[in-house]
């Protein structure tokens, strides 16, 4: 068989194995690559979908990553476009990561909201894409509303009309448009008064409410293990508001590995990039996942 590498436009791909490439993006697909140096569901993918045959066996694996995020930008722009959208645009964009946190996946009482940024206030983004329904986000957006200062909506430009509809005035409205870029349709207002110190409270690890109240007392309560949620609690809903919001968003911020994530992304494809940052504490899965980018593509389809 002779391999070619073509540019995205040239290539034919069913529909139907769209949402199956755009899994690439995923820990089952990437974990295994730089664990085992290869993924039977990448390899699966390519073949079943016939992206095989534009594939240059000499391309690097660093290369195949970007030539196949091409192909979703332009044709299924799921929820992982808009997550590394958000990781160019915003984070690396208009933020910077000495001053700024992302957190995907962010447990928000029942809810998991998909991208939070972190710098001198809480800031999150709800993707919905052009595949996704409308069904929850009214029970997202209330959850949302307890937890951080701005909550934004982030959608094709087709659903914009819809999402004025149905949500409150301080929520924003953003678009992802066909050139890659993240236009704003209606700035978010500040909900800072409205946060519910129970339920943001409740959205911290142990770690990270212990440091809050050290921080705001002094010190940590001196009493049994059993005792120290319940009375750290109480401690941080006595807090003033903005206070306890504040430093809730510096400890969160925390959670990361900044130093060995700026080596990663300066090194790895920008198609990575919100791949790295789901996993910023994980330094020795991104450290494999380096070593195996410069790799021919072929030596990873086994």
């Amino acid at each position: 068989m002779v391999f070619i590498m073509k540019g995205v436009d040239s290539l034919r791909i069913e529909p139907k194995y769209f949402a199956p490439l755009g899994r690439i993006f995923t820990p089952i697909v990437l974990s295994s690559i730089a664990e085992k140096g290869h993924s039977p569901y990448l390899t699966e993918v390519c073949y079943n979908s016939g992206l095989i045959k534009y594939i240059d066996p000499e391309m690097r694996l660093s290369q195949f990553f970007d030539w196949v995020y091409s192909f979703l930008l332009k044709n299924y722009k799921n929820e992982y476009i808009y997550k590394n959208a958000i990781t160019q645009k915003i984070l690396l964009g208009t933020h910077s990561l000495n001053t700024s946190h992302l957190l995907t996946e962010f447990r928000v009482g029942r809810c998991k909201a998909d991208a939070v940024i972190l710098n001198g206030t809480s800031t999150v983004y709800e993707i919905k894409s052009e595949y996704d329904t409308f069904d929850r986000l009214s029970k997202q957006i209330d959850a949302y509303l307890q937890v951080f200062e701005h909550i934004n909506v982030i959608t094709s430009t087709s659903q914009i009309p819809e999402l004025r509809k149905n949500l409150p005035s301080e929520v924003g409205i953003m678009a992802l448009t066909d050139r890659n870029t993240i236009s704003t349709v209606r700035h978010s207002i500040s909900n800072l008064d409205n946060i519910c110190l129970n339920t943001l409270f409740d959205s911290l690890r142990k770690s990270e409410y212990t440091k809050v109240i050290n921080d705001y007392y002094g010190s940590i309560p001196d009493i049994p293990n059993t005792q120290i949620y319940s009375e750290c609690k109480r401690l941080f809903m006595a807090m003033p508001k903005d206070k306890a919001h504040s430093l809730a968003v510096q400890s969160l911020k925390e959670r990361r590995n900044i130093k060995f994530l700026k080596v990663f992304l300066d090194k790895a494809p920008t198609s990575l990039s919100a791949y790295a940052i789901s996993i910023s504490n994980e330094k020795s899965r991104l450290q494999a996942l380096i070593q195996r980018l410069p790799d021919n593509v072929a030596t990873i389809l086994k």
